[in-house]
């Protein structure tokens, strides 16, 4: 029996399309196109400012994060970086196809926070916010079969809404609690390729907890750990695998005003894809590190911080490898203060 393999361009544009939007990560995206081992999470590490998670003020204030995202690698199941379509592993006689895969995205996602006055168990802050997120993601494909095609997305994704924060501050340290839920209002139905949301929900429970040294916490050291729970994909039968983060960063003022940091984390699928419509293995989880530096500058002192961070990914697994680069506003409004 010989093998007849037909390539087109709609089907490679499909699949160019598809292969770039399973990978865009954020608090919104456009990840999940149909089906697929290369399913990812809702959450992202390393995307907030290193101090967004201490003990704030009372009041109301918005976290405005700017996210630019660029991509042209992606690394399989064994790490490696894959650049080609091996036809020779279907047929010996075919020949390997190399191909160029580009992904350029941005995402603005403005955090809107409202932080109590009066303290509740044992001297904790609370605070509810809610985030939505528009993006933009412009995918190629490149390859002698094809040639060059390309094609753009844009649109608002899931929106995460965080009902219960809790943040407790002591004279060296601070712990921060919060639960966290994605809701799947972007739009999305398996095998589309306009989709803009991940078509599942999530649960969402957090853990930061930051160090000071010296007495005026101008040095802060800061540990957080992030678990997803999934829920199946709208109209299919497949739960994605639960998802943990490990981050990690060290801040410092320079001056009342000039806050310079590294920060960094890692995003692991730690539980088995499952479900009938899951045709891979699901033993292979994917995973991958992302290392930032970032530099802040409040132009309206404890009011009105600039923040910009450029950050790479490492050690990826079934994950595209990225270079970031973001721009940040913290606004404390002195709204809603309880004064």
């Amino acid at each position: 029996m010989k093998l007849k393999i037909t390539f087109t361009k709609r089907a490679l544009k499909l699949s160019a399309i598809m292969v770039g939007l399973w990978t865009i990560s954020f608090v919104q995206d456009a990840k999940s196109q149909q089906v697929s081992p290369f399913q990812t999470g809702h959450y992202l590490p390393a995307f907030s400012n290193i101090r967004d998670m201490a003990k704030p003020t009372s009041g109301f204030f918005v976290l405005w994060y700017n996210y630019y995202q660029t991509s042209n690698s992606y690394y399989n199941r064994d790490g490696n970086k894959v650049d080609k379509v091996s036809l020779s592993e279907i047929n010996p006689n075919l020949p390997d196809i190399p191909f160029d895969v580009g992904l350029n995205a941005f995402a603005t996602a403005p955090a809107f926070f409202w932080a109590a006055k009066k303290p509740v168990l044992g001297g904790a802050r609370y605070m509810a916010g809610i985030v939505p997120v528009y993006f933009s993601v412009k995918s190629s494909f490149n390859s002698e079969v094809s040639g060059s095609i390309s094609d753009k997305l844009s649109g608002f994704s899931d929106l995460y809404l965080t009902p219960l924060t809790l943040s407790w501050g002591f004279e060296k340290l601070d712990f921060t609690f919060a639960y966290g839920l994605y809701t799947p209002v972007g739009r999305y139905e398996t095998g589309a390729d306009d989709n803009l949301g991940l078509g599942f929900w999530t649960n969402q429970f957090q853990g930061f907890g930051y160090f000071y040294p010296v007495a005026d916490k101008s040095t802060a050291l800061m540990l957080g750990l992030t678990y997803e729970v999934n829920s199946k994909i709208k109209d299919e039968d497949f739960k994605p695998g639960n998802r943990f983060s490990l981050e990690y960063g060290i801040s410092q003022y320079l001056s009342e005003k000039l806050e310079v940091g590294v920060q960094g984390g890692n995003n692991w699928q730690v539980s088995d894809d499952k479900g009938d419509d899951v045709f891979w293995d699901p033993s292979i989880h994917d995973k991958k590190g992302s290392l930032a530096f970032n530099a802040g500058y409040w132009v309206w002192k404890d009011r009105l911080q600039l923040n910009a961070k450029y950050g790479f990914d490492y050690g990826a697994v079934q994950r595209f490898k990225n270079d970031i680069l973001m721009f940040n506003l913290v606004f404390v409004t002195n709204a809603l203060t309880g004064e």
